[in-house]
């Protein structure tokens, strides 16, 4: 029990002495511009609206590329990005591809 208090007490006072070593006191605060936003209209991007798929529809790590799998008939979420009949969609892997002929980006 001796030895159980002494590992406390130990542990206490090196918590204590490290914090009080670490305490920095020549702190200034920042001054903040509010004058113009911190978030410009040019920094904004505006993600097109999502694509309901109505059947089991493949997905791929490329366009052309090796499948990765399959998704079932859901609304999926766009990157924004599409080469020829490709658009880029959010998956649980990450980024994927999946074939979607005549797609046209529409926004809200």
């Amino acid at each position: 029990m001796k030895r159980l208090a002494a590992i406390t007490a130990s542990v206490i006072l090196s918590a204590t002495f490290a914090t009080a070593a670490s305490a920095n006191d020549d702190v200034t605060p920042i001054e903040l511009n509010l004058d113009e936003p911190i978030v410009k209209a040019v920094d904004a991007i505006i993600a097109p609206n999502p694509i309901d798929l109505l059947e089991k529809t493949f997905f791929y790590d490329n366009p052309n590329g090796n499948q990765w799998g399959a998704i079932s008939p859901q609304e999926v979420q766009l990157s924004g990005r599409v080469i020829d009949d490709w658009v880029e969609i959010y998956t649980w892997l990450g980024t994927a591809w999946i074939y979607y002929p005549n797609y046209v980006f529409t926004y809200n």
